[in-house]
């Protein structure tokens, strides 16, 4: 009796280990895991990355630090082809926030995978509430430094304009590494780690920025984020939009800037948007990636750009196609 009790123990000791192994496996892996994707983006065609990881002088090292890099740290290379990412619906729509934010700047690509590379070691793409000390939102950032207030560094667009407002002011920030540059910025104890995020931040930033045909997509049923009661300003030409749609307007002029409404009633429109430097078909292009980038959270149900149409079952040619350089939607509901 006894060792059939001892048999049991160990069978359910071993049966616990396993399963957190498991759990850990899920949890280190984030937004590569496939057990939470929701949402996927394909690799898109470019160049190969170039992923400096630097040595271990640069830990800790601030922004004063920064110029003594290439000199004394050891760095080691490795060029990598951006790759497909499977993320959740969350981790893709801070992503499409981040880059919008850089894309209405006029900062260049290299600025925005920075960006997102960062967000995605501080928090795993997602608005976190708390974190280490007094540490919110996207990029961690601290209020007792001089980020903001707690609601401020937990509006995405606030945090994402103070993380670019402080990168631009790293002198020679486009030539660094990405863990020089998001160091210069964040300050961490752990900078080394900004660098793995660097082919999948390139992935998502080429994909939602106008250049290529989109293939991103986010499944039915996928979880959105939380709502953020930051205030934003209506936009001119939604009076007829219900209020979902109206909310969702001013998010995207918030964000990627430039909307005009060529038309608005209910749950429906029709769009144009300028972003700096882009095309109008690309701008296009840009604005449809952040409306199904932001479908989950709120409430898109289809979006058309040229003669492509996207839904939660994929993108699918349309035999209806938006006028060039517009884009037409329509809310659940």
């Amino acid at each position: 009796m006894r060792r059939s009790v001892v048999w049991l123990v160990a069978a359910l000791v071993v049966t616990l280990v396993a399963a957190a192994v498991v759990w850990v496996v899920i949890f280190v892996r984030g937004p590569q895991g496939t057990s939470s994707a929701e949402c996927s983006v394909p690799a898109v065609p470019g160049p190969d990355v170039t992923v400096v990881v630097e040595g271990p002088q640069t830990t800790g090292a601030g922004a004063a630090g920064q110029a003594e890099l290439g000199a004394s740290a050891t760095a080691s290379t490795e060029i990598v082809t951006a790759p497909a990412v499977s993320l959740t619906a969350v981790q893709l729509q801070h992503a499409s926030t981040i880059n919008a934010i850089g894309l209405s700047r006029e900062l260049p690509e290299r600025a925005r995978i920075i960006a997102v590379a960062t967000a995605w070691q501080e928090s795993g793409l997602r608005n976190l509430p708390g974190g280490d000390r007094d540490s919110v939102g996207l990029f961690q950032q601290r209020p007792s430094q001089g980020w903001g207030t707690v609601a401020q560094v937990g509006d995405p667009v606030y945090a994402s304009n103070a993380f670019y407002d402080a990168l631009e002011q790293v002198d020679g920030w486009e030539s660094m590494s990405l863990t020089a540059a998001a160091q210069a910025v964040q300050y961490s104890g752990y900078p080394d780690a900004y660098a793995k995020w660097e082919p999948t931040a390139t992935t998502l930033v080429r994909e939602l920025s106008g250049a290529a045909d989109l293939a991103l997509s986010c499944r039915a049923g996928a979880q959105g984020p939380s709502p953020v009661t930051a205030t934003r300003t209506a936009v001119s030409g939604a009076a007829e939009a219900n209020a979902a749609l109206g909310l969702l307007l001013a998010d995207a002029q918030a964000e990627l800037g430039g909307l005009t409404v060529v038309s608005a009633t209910g749950g429906a429109a029709v769009l144009s948007a300028q972003v700096p430097g882009l095309s109008d078909t690309d701008a296009a292009r840009a604005l449809a990636g952040w409306l199904v980038a932001h479908a989950a959270g709120d409430g898109v149900a289809d979006v058309t750009v040229a003669a492509r149409r996207w839904t939660t079952a994929g993108w699918a040619a349309t035999d209806a196609p938006a006028a060039p350089g517009r884009v037409s939607l329509t809310l659940t509901g």
